[in-house]
């Protein structure tokens, strides 16, 4: 309990959990576009949660005082679109049950790409 008390309060042991699960390998939307290999013209969407294992994204999530219920779907263009990564991570980190990804979305003639910038899982 003396070692807990010395790291910080619960909330500042949380923030900096928190913080370093953002923590590792920044990319900008061009360095992913590049990896990618993707044209110029390819339009960045948003952060989306891509279910590795099934193959499916976080669709919808609807909260109620009485229960959280969330959406998946097959095709990314129907998938729940974050504007920042951290807002993503967030939600991503309140589902334990699925291996899951935080990737960015680009769009490119109707075709969707994804590009993972954070894991819930190590492999």
């Amino acid at each position: 309990m003396g070692q807990a008390k010395k790291r910080g309060s619960l909330e500042e042991r949380i923030a900096q959990a928190q913080q370093e699960r953002l923590d590792g390998e920044r990319i900008t939307i061009d360095e992913a576009k590049r990896r990618l290999e993707l044209p110029d013209a390819a339009k960045f969407l948003g952060y989306v949660i891509h279910l590795y294992d099934q193959d499916e994204f976080l669709g919808k999530v609807e909260e109620t005082d009485m229960a959280i219920n969330r959406v998946y779907v097959k095709i990314p263009d129907l998938a729940k679109i974050y504007k920042t990564v951290e807002d993503a991570v967030n939600e991503a980190m309140q589902i334990d049950k699925y291996r899951l990804l935080v990737c960015l979305l680009f769009e490119i003639d109707n075709k969707y790409m994804i590009y993972d910038v954070w894991a819930n899982f190590d492999d």
